[in-house]
């Protein structure tokens, strides 16, 4: 049916794909085409209505027809919307720029609540399940992001699992398809869409980067060794990355800062608290907390402290790597300073007590690859990748 045609391209991203080839690509096969046509029928039908007086079962059954038409017509709207919603997400991957997790969060809930709940008869219940576990599982991620960008720590946990939970959900609803296997055997395996492979990913990739930025909380819930093991074993292990940058490059250390400005509560110290009991309020320098630190433990550097403020304050345009170098004295060894801002709040520095190159191609290869995946770029861009027709 065009339904189920409709449903195959939606879930293989098959209308990202096409965006090279748009010359050669018939326009009445595209997923968005598709939908239109259907919502048009859907329409048409919701609107021939038989006299309510009647009771015979035909005109009963033409009742639950316009009915269900009018149900499939919001389903086939919160679609087209989410169509939408993945093609900014893609879009907004290429052009480096700061993206606006909040805006997408509205978005994705203003699909929910326009459209995602208008479908709730049992014969579509099936559609409602599989449009809500994709919506909430998009929501939760892009929270988690948020949260992260913050440092809070307990309620990024609680939307990951959200997510983690909803994806096992929605892969349980996916029908397992015999594959053949060589010497004619058959496996049975399920298939799971390139749609659920990249919010699969999604999770994985902020996995990564909470491993990263609650390093030092996770550190306190175990031994090192198991540690090290499930950081490896995340799609990106961005602890790892800085270890061997920082041992290959000689840097002196590696922070991770967050501009605590504006927040409240247990800032200092990161990981679960008692949110009633009281948090001394951040002051000074101490209002740029480093949240990681390797290889020094995570403190304030009452030597490189100063400059490393006037870099972040000086920061204005957050997307390229800084350097200032700043010569010896007698308190302090040359100093080279390189910094990214990796999120809203928080920037990555390398500090060298040594005189560099600005223009070093190796550190500034590093931060500028660490900075796309941490903002979520390169997982957003490589959404068009994902697409099969």
């Amino acid at each position: 049916s065009q339904l189920a045609t409709a449903e195959k391209n939606y879930n293989h991203l098959v209308y990202l794909g096409q965006k090279r080839f748009t010359h050669i690509v018939r326009t009445k096969d595209s997923a968005k085409s598709i939908y239109s046509m259907l919502l048009q029928e859907f329409q048409r039908m919701e609107n021939i209505v038989p006299p309510v007086m009647s009771r015979t079962r035909d005109v009963e059954s033409d009742q639950l027809l316009a009915h269900i038409s009018g149900q499939l017509g919001f389903f086939v709207r919160a679609r087209m919307k989410m169509i939408e919603f993945y093609e900014q997400l893609a879009s907004l991957g290429t052009i480096r720029q700061w993206v606006n997790f909040n805006d997408l969060v509205m978005m994705c809930e203003e699909i929910q609540m326009d459209y995602s709940r208008e479908f709730h008869h049992p014969l579509v219940s099936s559609l409602r399940a599989v449009c809500s576990f994709e919506c909430d599982i998009l929501c939760h991620l892009l929270r988690a992001q948020i949260l992260m960008s913050t440092w809070s720590y307990l309620p990024c946990v609680l939307q990951l699992y959200d997510a983690h939970s909803k994806l096992n959900s929605w892969s349980d609803m996916i029908p397992v398809k015999e594959i053949k296997a060589t010497f004619s055997r058959s496996s049975g395996k399920s298939s799971l869409p390139p749609l659920y492979n990249w919010l699969f990913k999604l999770k994985g990739i902020l996995l990564s980067k909470f491993g990263f930025y609650f390093y030092d909380t996770l550190a306190r819930q175990t031994i090192p060794a198991e540690l090290k093991v499930a950081l490896s074993k995340c799609p990106e292990d961005f602890v790892g990355k800085v270890q061997a940058f920082q041992k290959k490059s000689d840097a002196t250390n590696v922070y991770l800062v967050l501009d605590a400005h504006g927040l409240t509560g247990h800032i200092r110290d990161g990981g679960y608290h008692n949110p009633d009991k009281y948090a001394v309020p951040l002051q000074g320098m101490e209002t740029y907390t480093p949240i990681f630190s390797y290889p020094h433990e995570r403190a304030i550097s009452p030597v490189h402290w100063p400059n490393i403020i006037m870099m972040i304050n000086s920061d204005s345009d957050g997307n390229k790597v800084k350097f200032f170098y700043d010569k010896a004295t007698d308190r302090r060894p040359h100093s080279s300073y390189f910094i990214v801002r990796v999120d809203t709040r928080i920037s990555l520095v390398v500090v060298f007590e040594s005189k560099k190159n600005e223009k070093e191609s190796s550190i500034n290869s590093f931060l500028v690859d660490i900075s796309a995946q941490l903002r979520c770029q390169n997982i957003m861009a490589g959404l068009k990748s994902f697409a099969r027709s």
